[in-house]
């Protein structure tokens, strides 16, 4: 009667998987942040943070990890064990842009779990509010038809809004003159001082800006007009085809438990559920992105495909760190 004694063991192996799995978790749960404490991708992850600590009836500690652009805190997880008590909240652009300019101590994409995303962002593009074009049409018009006088600010070379302005150039045919600084702080008052023609900004952090009558804003980065900026077009009403923005995720190290993934995503699409939460995320400029760990690992395949042809088009002085890990 071995196989009686097999089957016994299974249902024991199964019976103790599902009771480990309804145990976790048992003790806090950190959550590293890659970015500054106050910045949009901090303020995101902690209202998901102090949600999850409810819904996993354990706090859920959010803790700030800074350093040579996301990578030391990514590295930190990707090292840690898949035991679901380490989680990480992530932006898009740490994963489907930073691979392209240059070598990471790990893989952005198989070194990780992805349990799910839970807001997206645009960007507005804004100018000077005395500034000699009044839509995005003048403004491509004037860049080309004066190639390379035409600049534009960036939060640094490789950031999400370099690549919103660069693929904006592409598109639109214009040859643009890229500013990058360090930090967007220093590059919209460049902006408002009409020292730099345009920039690309996260709505939610322009708009104080953009309603003080500070800088002018031009179209929004999304196929749709902006919640926020109601009376500002889209971008692609005037260069077709184009489309940028940004988004939130939770992941863990790769190999996380399946059980604990589910449990994780199913508490993410819950917390985007609720009323209070999207009034919160609606504050901040965001919007709920709720979905499948598949949907986040399809967008984040698309869109490394997509930021990967746009760095590939650009010159050398533009992205040095790419060119100089070709050298």
């Amino acid at each position: 009667m071995q196989w009686i004694s097999l089957a016994a063991a299974v249902g024991l192996c199964v019976a103790q998987g599902a009771a480990s799995a309804q145990a976790w978790p048992a003790k806090p749960v950190k959550m590293i942040i890659p970015l500054a404490a106050g910045g949009a991708t901090d303020k995101a992850a902690r209202l998901v943070a102090q949600r999850l600590s409810a819904a996993l009836g354990q706090q859920v500690v959010a803790e700030n990890v800074t350093g040579a652009s996301g990578s030391i805190a990514l590295q930190r997880l990707a090292q840690a064990e898949p035991d679901g008590y380490t989680l990480g909240a992530t932006a898009n652009s740490l994963h489907t842009i930073a691979p392209h300019m240059g070598k990471l101590p790990y893989d952005a994409f198989s070194a990780f779990s992805f349990v799910g995303t839970y807001a997206a962002f645009d960007y507005v593009l804004i100018t000077a509010p005395d500034a000699p074009y009044k839509n995005v049409a003048e403004l491509v018009e004037r860049a080309r038809k004066n190639p390379g006088t035409v600049s534009y600010g960036s939060s640094g070379v490789g950031t999400g809004n370099h690549l919103a302005a660069a693929l904006f150039g592409q598109l639109a045919q214009a040859d643009l003159n890229g500013i990058p600084y360090r930090g967007g702080s220093p590059a919209i008052l460049d902006v408002m001082a009409g020292r730099t023609d345009f920039m690309f900004d996260v709505v939610g952090g322009a708009i104080a800006q953009i309603e003080g009558g500070k800088v002018k804003a031009l179209g929004v980065s999304g196929v749709k007009r902006h919640a926020l900026l109601p009376g500002v077009p889209p971008i692609a009403d005037s260069v077709p085809g184009y489309e940028s923005g940004g988004w939130f995720a939770l992941i863990g190290p790769a190999r996380l438990p399946p059980a604990i993934v589910h449990r994780l995503n199913t508490e993410l699409n819950r917390i985007q559920a609720s009323a209070e939460f999207r009034e919160q995320l609606a504050a901040l400029g965001y919007e709920p992105l709720p979905g499948t760990p598949v949907d986040a690992e399809k967008r984040l395949k698309a869109e490394t495909l997509k930021w990967g042809e746009v760095i590939g088009k650009l010159p050398c002085t533009a992205v040095p760190e790419r060119c100089a890990t070709t050298q």
